[in-house]
């Protein structure tokens, strides 16, 4: 294979088919052992800025700047884009792991979100989820049937789902349970501690291991390469003269052998994870390619950690800055449920999805061109003043709550809104039982314009009598 740089710039200057409705082009083979890391560097010149109208621009999320500010700094911004540019042009992006050619279209209204979300149709995931115009191959390696349009996304999200059967679940909950349980005491016994590496990290972690059946002697490397792909775009993660896409590419290579190992185990021998379940799956009636699997394998492993890990960090921050919320969870657990919705509301874990136009269409009022990225801004969404009662206010029994937490609805809904949800309640329901009080101190946050984490945050707390 090519250096992955001259491959990302061939894909800006446009030497890739739009795709269309219904169809994909179809996977290359990309072999990663054979990337050159060291020649990926972006550099801003790599893009060019073609405003389709100076009127529709806005202020700009393009640059780096902007998203090395934590959310609540971010908020005002959004606020305004909501109020008078709802769907505005963006210069491109000098802020992603792959350039881009062209601006791209922001979408910050709920309601916006939501329409774009429910029609694929229209707008598409086959060109790329993120922000940086990334080869089809290498996309489909990392992020498998999130990158696909039906047809084949609905055979390829059919075959995932299948591996979550009523019994494997129910067992898989109650094993949550437990590990929250175990977790959430030693965080508590301890006095607390740091809210991502002694709480935060480790249900999620645990949760897709056994899930796919990840040994012990794997974990840690496992975990590692997990970290690199969520946080490659924070500088502090780009060591040893290594930039960002470095970093992610060799986490990606790392859990792509990870899985490559997996899943010659399990085709000798299958066991009762979801790992053996995938493998012995077929489509179009021929077995899964490792490739296949081993997108998937990735996939997991970073979706599966970050909206969990990134909810319970930000939960914790949330319930130090509102005592009264705490308090009221603790008198009434039936509050459980509605505030896990309002914590991933709040949280909006995962910042923006991609989708790009099929065809010539209007979204609010604003006309798009085939072929344009449209980005769909979560973190705006829910805090849309039209659709939430005073969405600055942390409300645990906020009713209705139609957050964009787990995506906007349609075919692309999160496969795993449902486990995210069941790690939350076990987390913060022993919480509510074990800690009288939270209190919090300074929060570092994640640099990146896709994940809203935490990278560390100092937390006390006191036990219940």
């Amino acid at each position: 294979m090519e250096p992955l740089k001259r491959k990302l710039r061939d894909e800006a200057d446009g030497h890739r088919p739009m795709a269309t409705d219904g169809e994909n082009p179809p996977v290359g083979r990309a072999d990663w052992e054979s990337i050159d890391v060291k020649d990926t560097d972006v550099k801003d010149t790599d893009v060019e800025n073609t405003a389709p109208n100076a009127a529709l621009t806005a202020p700009s999320l393009s640059q780096r700047a902007f998203w090395a500010q934590p959310a609540s700094e971010r908020a005002p911004v959004f606020a305004e884009l909501r109020r008078t540019a709802p769907v505005s042009y963006q210069e491109p992006s000098v802020f992603s792991l792959a350039p881009q050619k062209s601006g791209f279209w922001a979408v910050t209204r709920l309601a916006d979100v939501q329409y774009v979300s429910r029609h694929p149709d229209l707008f598409c995931s086959a060109q790329g989820v993120g922000l940086g115009d990334v080869p089809v191959d290498l996309l489909e390696l990392n992020a498998s049937f999130l990158v696909m349009d039906p047809p084949r996304h609905t055979e390829m999200r059919r075959i995932v789902s299948s591996a979550f059967t009523p019994r494997r679940i129910a067992r898989l909950d109650d094993g949550i349970v437990a590990e929250a349980n175990r977790i959430v005491d030693a965080f508590v016994e301890r006095g607390g501690g740091d809210v991502v590496g002694d709480l935060a990290m480790k249900l999620p972690l645990w949760t897709i291991s056994n899930m796919m059946g990840i040994p012990e002697s794997m974990r840690a490397e496992f975990y590692r390469a997990a970290e690199g792909q969520i946080a490659a775009q924070d500088p502090e993660f780009a060591t040893e003269g290594k930039d960002s896409t470095t970093v992610a590419i060799e986490s990606a290579m790392t859990l792509h052998r990870l899985a490559g190992e997996l899943i010659a185990a399990r085709r000798a021998h299958p066991g009762d994870d979801v790992l053996s379940t995938l493998v012995s799956s077929t489509i179009d009636g021929e077995p899964l390619s490792d490739q296949m699997l081993g997108g998937i394998f990735v996939l997991f492993a970073t979706a599966a950690n970050d909206t969990t890990r990134t909810s319970t960090s930000h939960g914790v921050r949330l319930f130090a800055a509102n005592p009264g919320e705490w308090e009221r969870l603790q008198a009434d657990l039936s509050l459980l449920p509605s505030t896990i919705e309002e914590i991933v509301r709040c949280a909006s874990p995962v910042i923006h999805f991609r989708r790009t136009a099929t065809r010539d269409t209007e979204l609010a009022g604003v006309p798009l061109t085939a072929g344009a990225p449209v980005v769909m801004f979560y973190e705006s969404a829910n805090q849309d003043e039209a659709a939430f009662d005073a969405p600055e206010r942390f409300d645990i029994a906020r009713d209705p709550n139609p957050h964009v937490g787990f995506g906007g609805g349609g075919v692309h809904f999160c496969l795993g809104a449902s486990l995210a949800r069941a790690q939350l309640r076990a987390l913060f329901g022993r919480l509510a039982e074990r800690a009288a009080t939270i209190q919090t101190g300074e929060a570092e946050y994640l640099t990146s314009n896709f994940v809203n984490g935490v990278k560390r945050m100092p937390v006390t707390v006191t036990a219940r009598p």
